[in-house]
């Protein structure tokens, strides 16, 4: 179901704000610092629940003590999200959906959606955490126990850090006990996220080469790889025995060294490391087959055709791949940002335009 009208106020630049949009393809064209942005991070949030672009306060408007966005289908249902201060400053959230009031999008509400940023674009050349996140991204919005997987596995390497750091502070035998504890506890999550991890890359290999090879108009292999100093056979126990022996060496530097929250993955064009020999045009277009297939993963799972939010993508992309993109997704209601609109790209658009907003 198409979004046909979405409302703002008082989120971030906006006071007061409203567009329809096109079943198939809006164009939200403005120069940077327009709110363009924001329009897709409305849209985000009443159908996911929560930003992409960090904490959920950070939305309200400088000086306002509440922010409003509504959006409306072409059924003509409706769902408002709200955010505003209590006196001590605690954030409230209220969403409204189908008659019924709670404090987050409930999971049956959330609705499929594939966000490309030009961030995204540039990941191969960019650090493991970035890789390390876009992956963990796609696989928690196909699987939201993957995320809480996440967060547990987050407190659980906290607290092991934290006990690393005591060590000359307690005694030997406690230290060692309470940090084997902490140990069992974090390989056994760990173990989960590898798996996780491990069954999503294999779908992509399964995948990419295709979704490449259609953007480039010529056959390609890409082949996607999971890095850990850790075998792969027998992980949990391999990762149990490593904790144990750099525990000293971990606590002279203050963080555990092995982990999921370490490790990376790596990409080959033509069986070619991608980071080293591929152009910029070709790790762009990896990115996309990666993103076009977190498309075709949204709607398998969900039977429902995903809202495509594109921000500003076409400023990293030549005409060519422009082109295969928009025939990509012409099944899909798209929303893209843009700074201008290329004469070269024929788009069959309705047009939003925010210098006059």
């Amino acid at each position: 179901m198409s979004i046909s009208e979405v409302k703002i106020a008082n989120l971030r630049s906006y006071e007061l704000f409203e567009v329809s949009l096109d079943p198939r393809v809006t164009l939200i064209l403005g120069p940077n610092g327009s709110g363009k942005t924001t329009l897709l991070e409305a849209l985000y949030v009443a159908m996911r629940g929560s930003s992409f672009r960090g904490s959920d306060r950070d939305m309200v408007a400088h000086d306002r003590k509440v922010a409003d966005i509504k959006t409306i289908d072409a059924s003509g249902d409706a769902r408002r999200f709200h955010l505003s201060f209590s006196p001590d400053g605690k954030l409230i959230k209220t969403i409204q959906i189908d008659g019924k009031t709670t404090q987050r999008v409930p999971m049956k509400y959330r609705m499929p959606v594939v966000l490309f940023e030009p961030e995204e674009l540039r990941l191969l050349s960019s650090s493991p955490q970035r890789r390390r996140d876009f992956i963990d991204g796609i696989i928690s919005r196909l699987s939201p126990a993957y995320l809480t997987l996440l967060n547990r596995y987050s407190r659980t390497l906290l607290q092991r850090n934290e006990l690393l750091k005591q060590r000359e502070t307690m005694e030997v035998s406690a230290w060692e006990n309470h940090l084997f504890a902490w140990d069992i506890k974090f390989a056994e999550l760990a173990s989960q996220i590898f798996s996780m991890r491990q069954d999503f890359i294999a779908r992509s290999n399964q995948h990419l080469s295709r979704l490449y090879s259609d953007m480039a108009d010529k056959p390609h292999e890409i082949t996607v790889r999971y890095k850990t100093p850790l075998p792969v056979s027998n992980y949990q126990q391999k990762l149990l025995h490593s904790l144990e022996s750099q525990r000293i060496s971990d606590s002279y530097r203050g963080y555990t060294s092995v982990g999921p929250h370490r490790d990376d993955i790596a990409i080959q064009l033509d069986e070619h490391p991608a980071s080293e020999t591929a152009s910029r045009g070709e790790m762009r277009t990896i990115m996309l087959a990666y993103k076009l297939f977190e498309v075709e993963l949204q709607q398998e799972k969900t039977g429902k055709a995903p809202l495509i939010l594109m921000d500003d993508v076409f400023s990293e992309l030549d005409i060519t791949r422009e082109q295969h993109l928009m025939r990509s997704l012409k099944h899909y209601q798209t929303i893209i940002t843009a700074t201008d609109l290329r004469k070269e790209l024929k788009i069959d658009a309705t047009i939003v335009n925010l210098t006059s907003k």
